[in-house]
């Protein structure tokens, strides 16, 4: 018997069992899922369903990092049903700013074309977290083709099934409130982004609330839904504005607090010359004083829905689903209310450990700038492995699971080669430093299909994966992927780790590459242009170190001095191009015979030297007479009209022998005396017979 034919008996014995025993009609599933939750029957029947649903173990949510402490709740609640059934999470985030462009954003979007849609079973994309229509685009674009089942939050996109919450009730309770319970007659509301779905909403139901009670907003202060926004857009209006009105209500918790912060500054106290109101109930509203009046979305249940829905929609694809949860208005201090019990907790707690967080903000600052000072040498990958585990493997700003993944060339080519795309990652990534259990993974390539390189599904678990991308400017880094520490996303510690990051990479390829400009423009300066040899300043910095270093660790040097036989003849009669030739073809002579680990360069106008390790009795004489050789093959294969030919004397240099190294070239130079005016007689009675 198969074990499908099992499954399907043991699903088949339940529900028949409990649908004669309830004599009910219609959807089994859907039935017992809205009746019998906390599910004693449904669990059973849930799990056989889910094992075959999720095949891959794998769901994709989308999210913009910026939104915090939404991101805390809903994705609680998204882990809560993935545990449920093993089933993997991997969240891709970006951290673009409202209204940002330019190189810098479509860089960031780049995060959204590292997974594979054939990989995953569905996905989750946090709509309303993202800042910008390139980030919703970008996903359409990428995953909305692929077929897989994909869920929307709060703003609906074509082609997904959608849950969300009731921007409307919440709204409308929190006005009727004010108008009602506190005398509220004069509103000034305080919006997001103009054109913003849910904000438009939220205003509505204000309007429409008022409009029940001959009211209207008097005047409308846009704050782009951030705090830092909201202060500058408040301060002008205070300064414009004598008389204030009853309320100032926020479309979000965050201006709400931006905008007490300037009242504060500004002499106005709040509650007792103003309310203020704010939506969303994040935690800094609660923990602000005076704690901010809001509207609850149930952040946490809508991530638990959005997985259920995920399900649903894998079993059962309906596009066209939507579902919207209530919202629900909390009365506060900030509209002379009191606050909750659990408020003034939550407050305290956060006195409590407020010198903790900043110290961990500070350390993490700290340790960036520590880490400076050895990435500052560092001249490859490998060095920057050797340095990361030095400082990045004791500490735990992002856990102890993580990975730093870079494209395969960022540190090899310079800024005018490497690749401005803004379209996915290469098929090869390098994982150039990380972490696992306490211990630095190995240095290596890996398939960018893994995304977490080494990626595997454990069997019996749920796991959860943060990938960020690396970027600065036009510049694609890679990314980081974090594992199973979900607090470095909600307060932000991950955009900081990010930032340092992508500077600590930059910063070190700076680097690297300025090295290797220094180093050939190093070698262009101690080069002889005429025989690639070290010219005069290369072998006093070059060959006189190597001298001194082989004496200092004991060892015996010999230094070779070679000088072309009557070099003024041939300038004389042949022209300076043929010296020139002499001068090359001596050289050539010098780097077929001699070692290759020798040194060799130029000393000046027609003399050589080179030095190496000397290599006991008979070496020397050998040496020189591969050179006599050399030279006689380097001129016979040239077919010269002129007669070529160099002396070569030799010096060894004891580890005990004091003398400077120019005594030693003097002493290889007088020691072939009578070997070059033997040269020297042969060249003139060429001369005379020629």
């Amino acid at each position: 018997m198969s074990s499908f034919f099992l499954k399907f008996l043991k699903i088949y014995v339940v529900l028949s069992g409990y649908l004669l025993y309830n004599k009910i009609q219609g959807s089994v599933f859907d039935y017992l899922k809205a009746i019998l939750k906390p599910y004693v029957l449904f669990s059973a029947c849930e799990g056989i369903f889910m094992g075959e649903l999720f095949k891959k173990h794998k769901i994709a949510v989308f999210v913009n990092g910026w939104s915090g402490d939404f991101l805390e709740l809903i994705l609680e609640g998204i882990r809560k049903g993935a545990q449920k059934y093993n089933v993997d999470i991997f969240v891709f985030t970006s951290y673009i700013f409202w209204g940002e462009a330019g190189p810098q954003s479509m860089c960031q979007l780049n995060i959204f074309h590292l997974p594979d849609p054939k990989d995953f079973d569905g996905a989750i994309v946090l709509n309303n977290t993202f800042n910008i229509p390139d980030e919703r685009e970008r996903i359409l674009a990428l995953f909305g083709k692929s077929g897989i089942p994909m869920i929307t939050t709060e703003v609906p996109m074509p082609g997904m099934a959608m849950v969300g919450t009731d921007n409307y009730g919440g709204m409308h309770d929190l006005t009727e409130h004010l108008v009602n319970e506190h005398n509220v007659k004069k509103v000034v509301y305080i919006a997001g982004i103009q054109g913003n779905q849910e904000c438009a909403v939220r205003k509505k139901a204000v309007e429409d609330t008022l409009a029940g009670y001959g009211l209207s907003i008097v005047d409308t202060i846009y704050g782009n839904f951030g705090y830092y926004q909201t202060s500058v857009m408040m301060q002008q209006w205070i300064e414009k504005n004598k008389e204030l009105p009853d309320a100032f209500i926020c479309a979000n918790d965050l201006m709400a607090i931006g905008a007490i912060s300037t009242l504060h500054k500004n002499g106005i106290e709040v509650p007792q010359d103003v309310l203020v109101t704010g939506f969303d109930n994040i935690r800094y509203a609660r923990t602000f004083y005076p704690a901010i009046a809001t509207v609850s979305r149930q952040w946490d249940l809508l991530g638990e829905q959005a997985f259920d829905t995920l399900a649903d929609q894998i079993a059962h694809p309906d596009p066209e689903y939507s579902k919207i949860y209530e919202s629900r208005f909390i009365p506060s201090e900030s509209c002379g209310c009191t606050a909750s019990e659990e408020d003034r907790d939550a407050r305290l707690d956060t006195l409590r450990s407020n010198y903790a967080n900043t110290n961990k903000n500070e350390m993490l600052e700290i340790f960036f700038q520590d880490m400076r000072v050895p990435m500052s040498k560092v001249e490859n990958k490998e060095q920057f492995y050797k340095a990361a585990e030095l400082s990045l493997g004791v500490h735990d700003f992002v856990g102890d699971d993580f990975c730093l993944c870079t494209e395969p060339l960022f540190f090899e080519l310079d800024d005018e080669s490497y690749p401005r795309r803004i379209r996915g990652y290469s098929k090869k990534m390098d994982l150039i430093y990380g972490r696992a259990e306490g211990k630095s993974l190995e240095q290596r390539t890996f398939d960018s299909k893994e995304i977490y390189p080494g990626y595997r599904y454990e069997p019996g678990k749920s796991n959860l994966y943060i990938i960020a991308p690396l970027n600065k400017m036009e510049f694609i880094i890679g990314y980081v992927v974090i594992r199973n520490d979900p607090a470095a996303l909600y307060d932000l510690r991950l955009r900081k780790f990010v930032s340092d990051i992508d500077t600590l990479f930059i910063t070190v390829r700076q680097y690297i590459f300025s090295q290797q400009m220094n180093r050939k423009l190093k070698e262009i300066y101690m080069t002889d242009f005429l025989t690639g040899l070290y010219n005069r300043t290369g072998c006093e910095t070059v060959l006189y170190s190597f001298v001194e270093e082989e004496k200092r660790q004991g060892n015996d040097t010999m230094l070779l001095f070679i000088d072309i036989n009557y070099m003024k003849y041939i300038n004389d009669d042949y022209g300076h191009l043929s010296g020139d030739l002499a001068i090359q073809a001596t050289a050539r002579a010098m780097k077929n015979a001699l070692p290759d680990n020798w040194l060799l360069g130029r000393y000046g106008g027609d003399e050589f030297i080179a030095v190496g390790r000397f290599g006991g009795e008979g070496f020397a004489e050998k040496i020189k007479a591969k050179f006599v050789d050399s030279m006689k093959k380097v001129t016979s294969r040239l077919k010269l009209s002129f007669m070529l030919s160099a002396s070569a004397g030799y010096s060894i240099i004891r580890p005990d022998d004091d003398r400077m190294v120019v005594d030693f070239i003097r002493e290889a130079d007088e020691s072939m005396y009578e070997e070059k005016e033997h040269a020297h007689r042969e060249i003139e009675e060429h001369r005379r017979n020629k």
